[in-house]
């Protein structure tokens, strides 16, 4: 068994997108419009990885408890996703530059691995952990 796919709703699909090809190098595979239901449905791939993403005309927006990586973790759910990398301090530093927005700063696991969240467009939780 393996993970079909993680699926996130975001306001803004386009948007949303663009920032995991940008930072993530997916790639767009494809895309579902339903206008009677006010949806748009796009999929994103990279290696083993889909992303899909949900649109509703009429959404609402993540409150500003989930926001925050340590006030989330106390509500039941689904928390964030992960990304596993060889170059974690070579991450950090381009997500630094570029100016994306940081859920936390760099991290150390009891067992000596660094991680640390970013956020994407809507304030989705994504951690990137060195291998």
């Amino acid at each position: 068994m393996r993970l079909g796919h993680i699926a996130l709703s975001v306001s803004d699909i386009k948007r949303s997108a663009a920032f995991f090809r940008k930072y993530f190098s997916f790639r767009s595979a494809e895309k579902y419009v339903y206008k009677d239901a006010g949806l748009t449905i796009a999929l994103l791939e990279k290696d083993d990885i889909t992303l899909e993403f949900f649109e509703f005309k009429n959404h609402r927006s993540l409150p500003q408890y989930r926001k925050i990586l340590d006030n989330d973790l106390h509500t039941i759910g689904v928390k964030h996703f992960s990304f596993d990398t060889k170059n974690i301090k070579g991450l950090y530093n381009r997500f630094k530059k570029t100016g994306v927005k940081f859920a936390t700063e760099m991290r150390v696991t009891d067992g000596g691995k660094r991680y640390f969240f970013v956020k994407d467009p809507d304030g989705n939780l994504v951690e990137l952990m060195e291998l």
